[in-house]
């Protein structure tokens, strides 16, 4: 009798109560684009604590994303990548063990890319595999390689991308605002439901409007039995945004993007080069263990950067206190 008591303990403990969100470029990496120690060691804790991790990044399985098994996590991860268009459960070794949804542009959608970027070097992501398409000259192919390095993906160069059927689409520029505006100055452009925007120094990526990283988390929810209200969002730009408003705690990087801090419950003190998920958690796991300062009480009073939230409801209507 004792012993199916202590089976049945053991079993309830396993099961998670709540979900880490974690960007990953500009909040879990540092500016290396690798994990520090200290925040794979915080997240393997808050895995151990009751949390499940779920990877929320324009980054997706052509690319590198730390594994659980890299982190120390004991159960396997769930992915909302190239920013919210595929979403995935992933086993320790990061494989792809089931996808709960995935956008796939049709042929339309794909050409009005190709046609603006005749000129340019474009790549392909499909599930987990990278195709691209360089025009001659080095100075696309050097876009390409640094892109590649920078991301950890390594990609087939074929001589045509007009066939594929893609979950995201990147256009490497000198002047990928210069391109975004003249993507967006066609009439009409958006109508489709794909667009793109600015994703780094070199680059723009596109976005499927109706399922940012804010959707692909409610799916990643209903699938494990939890609400936004369990969540705990940490993220540092524009993409990072609606995550960050609808979690139950949302935590902007110092430095984030303003789209971020405006979003989020409070602004950390710490950068990602200051490992600030792992600050952050260390309270935020004590605070779990001490029920009367419990994070997730909805009565606690957030602060972000100058402003001081009274509660989410407050915060979602852009009710604001100066903090005096």
């Amino acid at each position: 009798m004792k012993r199916e008591k202590s089976f049945r303990k053991k079993k309830n403990m396993s099961r998670k109560s709540k979900m880490l969100c974690l960007d990953l470029d500009g909040t879990v990496y540092g500016s290396n684009h690798k994990v520090s120690s200290a925040n794979a060691d915080m997240i393997a804790k808050a895995s151990r604590n009751g949390y499940e991790i779920c990877f929320c990044t324009g980054r997706g399985p052509t690319m590198y994303i730390p594994t659980a098994r890299e982190l120390g996590v004991e159960c396997d991860t769930y992915m909302v990548g190239y920013n919210g268009a595929v979403v995935y459960k992933l086993d320790k070794d990061g494989r792809i063990i089931k996808t709960l949804f995935q956008t796939i542009m049709n042929k339309t959608q794909v050409n009005k890319f190709l046609t603006v970027a005749k000129d340019l070097a474009v790549e392909m992501d499909i599930g987990d595999k990278l195709y691209a398409k360089v025009p001659e000259g080095g100075e696309q192919m050097n876009l390409l390689q640094n892109h590649t390095k920078l991301c950890g993906s390594n990609a087939e160069i074929i001589p045509s991308l007009e066939s594929k059927a893609p979950n995201k689409i990147s256009v490497l520029t000198e002047d990928p605002k210069g391109f975004v505006e003249k993507c967006k100055a066609i009439d009409g452009f958006e109508d489709d439901g794909i667009t793109i925007v600015v994703a780094g120094k070199y680059w723009c990526e596109t976005i499927d409007l109706g399922h940012d990283k804010e959707v692909g988390i409610e799916l990643v929810l209903d699938e494990i039995g939890l609400t936004f209200e369990d969540c705990i969002y940490f993220g540092d730009g524009a993409n990072d945004a609606t995550g960050l408003a609808r979690c139950g705690l949302g935590v902007a990087m110092k430095g984030a993007n303003e789209e971020a801090i405006a979003s989020a419950n409070r602004v950390s003190k710490w950068t990602n080069d200051e490992d600030a998920v792992a600050k952050e958690l260390e309270i935020i796991i004590k605070a779990d263990k001490e029920p009367r300062k419990n994070i997730f009480m909805r009565r606690l009073s957030f602060k972000g950067k100058g402003v001081h939230f009274e509660s989410r409801k407050q915060m979602k209507k852009g009710t604001r206190k100066k903090i005096i």
